[in-house]
């Protein structure tokens, strides 16, 4: 296993498609398999700005949103925390389908809302107003 280098798991997909790239034989493959390397990237990005509005909206302060986006609290509000991921899970991206599995990996940001006992009525219609942006 010599030149593998440790991939943390929600990369693997970003690092698998740029070794196909590199092995890719002829521009054609290159091409597509760049464009599959474009989306995924893509849609990265947009889960997570999704996200960090989701917080901006739900918070008081920047400094308490900065807090939320940054600490990794242990879980104690755990009943919140569910219904706000599932609620988020089905408004906005559904991590169990591929190309939003990324989504499951930014899901500690839902944790910190939770634990700084922000309400999960503000949370819920943080993620109404942000899934309305991405319907459009």
């Amino acid at each position: 296993m010599a030149g593998m280098e440790a991939v943390k798991q929600c990369d693997v997909p970003v690092a698998i498609l740029q070794n196909r790239i590199k092995a890719a034989k002829d521009p054609e493959e290159t091409a597509k398999l760049q464009k599959d390397l474009d989306q995924l990237l893509e849609t990265r990005e947009l889960i997570q700005q999704t996200v960090q509005e989701v917080v901006r909206l739900a918070t008081d302060s920047k400094e308490q949103a900065e807090r939320v986006l940054t600490t990794k609290p242990h879980l104690t509000q755990r009943e919140n925390y569910n219904a706000a991921v599932e609620y988020f899970r089905i408004r906005c991206f559904d991590w169990r389908k591929q190309e939003y599995e990324y989504a499951r990996h930014q899901l500690s940001a839902f944790v910190s809302l939770c634990e700084e006992r922000v309400p999960l009525t503000r949370i819920k219609e943080a993620i109404d107003r942000v899934s309305e942006k991405l319907k459009k």
